[in-house]
């Protein structure tokens, strides 16, 4: 199975596994990683971490903001078989939990992109 993990400010990706557990029921190897407290070698090393105890057929690196210390963190931990996706959002991570056993490594982060920018409108 391809995990999921959600680098992300603060107790953002508290409240957005939440909201997920809540739509969607349980959810199976996914978990978050607060940069609270932390500086970025310290992040790289909860990063590597979690890819080390989570071997699987990949790891997906969710990020609230490109560029940001989440981003830099992941970047920086350099993980094969992983891929990072900036912007996090619900839509994003929906299609990523209810796509992740149909699609590769390689194919699932162009479709849950496109799924995520999908769920922004303007109304």
């Amino acid at each position: 199975m391809i995990y999921g993990l959600l680098v992300g400010h603060r107790d953002i990706g508290e409240g957005i596994l939440r909201a997920l557990k809540s739509i969607s029921g349980g959810i199976e190897n996914f978990s978050c990683i607060s940069n609270d407290g932390l500086s970025t070698n310290e992040l790289v090393e909860k990063i590597i971490a979690f890819s080390d105890d989570h071997k699987g057929e990949g790891l997906l690196i969710f990020v609230d903001l490109y560029g940001g210390s989440c981003w830099r963190a992941s970047k920086k931990a350099k993980l094969k078989s992983t891929h990072i996706i900036s912007g996090a959002n619900l839509p994003m991570l929906l299609s990523f939990i209810n796509k992740r056993e149909s699609f590769s490594l390689d194919d699932l982060p162009v479709i849950i992109e496109n799924d995520g920018k999908r769920g922004i409108t303007l109304d």
